[in-house]
């Protein structure tokens, strides 16, 4: 009897320690998934049907119709030649840090960080991004009063917008693959975005994709047909108007 229930405590003692292993490896693999999502939008994933990073493969693709948001610091160059690499990290974590929630909390995604450039997918509506680009210069503008305060420069972005059909999918080879979404549509609000700088704009769209939005909600103003690089034809573009601009 003695031998039994050692044996039976023994049991239990090996049952414990192999459900403490799979809780700790159920645990490990969360955070590793955890991980990976910072890396690529659980949003991406969806969009092309996997579950699990793991899951991914090369040539995964999908079509859908969304917005695209491109946003850009303006002179960062210049601003970064003034401060250490340290000092450059540190600003530009400072900057996403108020930014990127804004993008998420408008139903949209962020599918990269170029450098101090950002680009973002609104797949539900182009109201969604337009409401997240306002909501962005709005936090700028905090944020410049607290960089005031700390006796640093201010500083601007540009945003461009633009609705279209585009393709997500991974790229790459065997040993190093990447999500990305190509189309004309991403090209078209990438240029739109750069047009702020020559325009002295903060916010454009083009109005096709305005029209897409729901009629009279924004202040806007039409800056007429502008020749877009990489485009056959001229694009309407339209400039949206923050809170005390004309």
């Amino acid at each position: 009897m003695l031998f039994r229930s050692a044996l039976a405590d023994r049991f239990r003692i090996m049952q414990r320690e192999k459900e403490e292993t799979q809780r700790e490896a159920l645990s490990r693999q969360k955070a590793m998934a955890d991980s990976f999502a910072r890396f690529v939008p659980r949003e991406f994933l969806r969009y092309l049907n996997r579950t699990d990073i793991v899951d991914v493969k090369l040539g995964d693709q999908v079509i859908k119709e969304m917005a695209v948001l491109f946003s850009d610091i303006r002179s960062f160059t210049n601003l970064s030649e003034r401060m250490s690499p340290q000092e450059n990290i540190d600003f530009i974590n400072a900057y996403l840090d108020r930014i990127a929630p804004i993008i998420r909390n408008n139903n949209g995604f962020i599918d990269k960080y170029i450098g101090d450039a950002i680009m973002a997918l609104f797949p539900e509506s182009v109201d969604d991004a337009i409401t997240a680009a306002v909501a962005m210069q709005r936090e700028l503008y905090r944020f410049n009063e607290a960089r005031r305060e700390s006796g640093e420069s201010e500083i601007s972005i540009g945003i461009g917008i633009h609705w279209g059909k585009m393709m997500l999918g991974t790229i790459g080879e065997a040993h190093r693959l990447e999500t990305t979404v190509i189309s004309d549509a991403v090209n078209t609000a990438s240029r739109l975005e750069g047009l702020n700088k020559q325009l002295g704009s903060k916010i454009l769209i083009s109005g096709e994709s305005l029209g897409l939005a729901r009629p009279g909600t924004y202040r806007c103003r039409c800056l007429g047909q502008v020749p877009v690089k990489g485009k056959d034809r001229p694009v309407e573009v339209m400039e949206i108007l923050m809170d005390g601009e004309e």
